[in-house]
């Protein structure tokens, strides 16, 4: 097998986790070691006495499914040391909520080194509580399922909203193919949907900067895209060696992670898929507990941007607008808060927030609109080559049975729309729905949506 792609990554950086990065900025990381491979938790052992000292203090978080998976082998490799720890119900599932974080930090006491074992929420609770008590941690991911395990932030949970918090990320991560592989199918299959958002983050963050101005990192956002490539790789692979296909899943789920911890953002590697499947989840609108996947959830909402954004990039009429007639109609919308329908009053808090942070102005429509004129070529374009390799992965996945369908997840066509109505409003991040928006094509484009959503029940 050949250099890992998260190992080549690594190496960029210097011994003190720094990279002067070709987009002029410099990078850092906090993770410096990353094993992936078969029987790598028999090293577990003598790392933590090699950094710790044989009387190393280490609490192991984990809960119960994942406590079977590899929790258990862990406390018995590092039994020499001061152990402690927390095994979290499987069921519900632990959520990343401020009261958890608190009371886990105050569980933990005050370890020397915090182990996570488990997949992305005992990752995100794990690097928040070692955030609060200011204690380093490491990770024993579970399943190939999100790229959250080598990222510098949390998702935080609130009762109706959805925010990235940052966290101190996990310093060294242990990835056995042992333990990923035995992994549930489904598992794997939302690995392989978190990274289908790669393709749009990378237009989007294309398209925000060649329109906004805002700052972008093409190695970076390479990267990720190229992980997601990957990725779909991995899913060809599975059927003939599902081994070397978990471990070219989980190099390029980590290598996401990467990424955004490089940039303390996840502007490289989510949009506004990652947007839709975080109200499904607020909202509770996933009525089959089984599929109620982050990744799962991310995939389906990609195959439906696959459609809106299709139909908009496709069709060239679209973009025919006239500026002057664009630009007062942009100056005589109403206030947001009267663009709010009843279904999403919950997330009344959550929008204004988003809203108070939102630049807008005669003059920067006005430049908005002269960009994506100017751009326009190069923009639909890069569009046109992205969509088109999307597309090609959800077929692939779709020959995997991959749940693409929303009855599977038992969502409501109804309600799966009303997160994609209001894209914009749910988060101040420019994508494809600003332009949409902007050049006057929304209505068209979402009355499409609508009446094609029944080909995804």
């Amino acid at each position: 097998m050949g250099e890992l792609f998260v190992q080549s990554y690594l190496n960029q950086y210097t011994e003190q986790g720094r990279l002067h990065c070709s987009c002029g900025e410099e990078h850092s990381l906090q993770t410096r070691k990353i094993l992936l491979d078969e029987g790598v938790l028999e090293r577990l052992p003598d790392l933590i006495a090699d950094r710790y000292g044989s009387a190393a203090k280490v609490w192991v978080l984990s809960d119960e499914n994942t406590e079977e998976a590899a929790g258990r082998s862990c406390k018995g490799l590092i039994s020499r040391f001061s152990l402690s720890g927390t095994v979290l119900p499987a069921s519900p599932r632990p959520r990343t909520t401020a009261e958890v974080i608190r009371s886990l930090s105050g569980e933990a006491g005050s370890p020397d080194l915090i182990l996570a074992v488990g997949s992305g929420t005992i990752s995100d609770i794990a690097k928040m509580v070692s955030r609060a008590l200011d204690v380093p941690n490491w990770c024993v991911p579970t399943a190939a399922s999100v790229d959250a395990y080598t990222s510098g932030t949390s998702a935080l949970k609130l009762p109706h909203r959805h925010i990235t918090e940052p966290a101190r990320p996990a310093e060294v991560i242990l990835a056995d193919l042992d333990v990923l592989e035995k992994a549930p199918r489904l598992l794997f299959l939302a690995g392989v949907g978190d990274l289908l958002a790669k393709y749009l983050s990378y237009l989007d963050w294309n398209l925000s900067a060649l329109i906004t101005g805002e700052y972008f990192c093409e190695q970076t956002a390479r990267l990720c895209l190229d992980s997601a490539r990957q990725a779909i790789g991995a899913v060809a692979e599975l059927c003939a060696d599902g081994r070397a296909a978990v471990r070219s899943l989980t190099d390029a789920i980590l290598v996401s992670g990467l990424a955004m911890q490089a940039l303390i953002s996840s502007r490289p590697a989510s949009s506004a898929e990652h947007t839709i499947a975080h109200y499904w989840e607020l909202a509770h609108s996933v009525g089959n507990p089984a599929l109620e996947l982050h990744g799962l959830l991310a995939g389906i909402s990609s195959r439906i941007l696959l459609v809106i954004y299709g139909q908009f990039y496709g069709d060239s009429a679209l973009w025919d607008f006239d500026l002057e007639d664009r630009l007062r109609s942009l100056e005589s919308e109403p206030p947001w808060e009267q663009a709010l329908t009843p279904e999403v009053q919950a997330f009344h808090q959550q929008i204004r927030e988003e809203m108070e942070s939102l630049r807008t102005s005669p003059a920067i429509y006005r430049s908005r609109l002269e960009n994506a004129r100017s751009h326009r070529g190069r923009i639909t374009d890069l569009a046109g080559e992205l969509l088109a390799e999307l597309e090609k992965a959800v077929n692939v996945l779709g020959e995997l049975s991959f749940p693409f369908s929303l009855s599977e997840y038992r969502i409501d066509p109804r309600q799966a729309l009303v997160p994609v109505r209001y894209i914009r409003f749910l988060r101040n991040r420019y994508s494809t729905f600003n332009l949409i928006h902007e050049t006057g094509a929304e209505d068209r484009v979402l009355g499409l949506l609508e009446r094609q959503i029944g080909t995804f029940s």
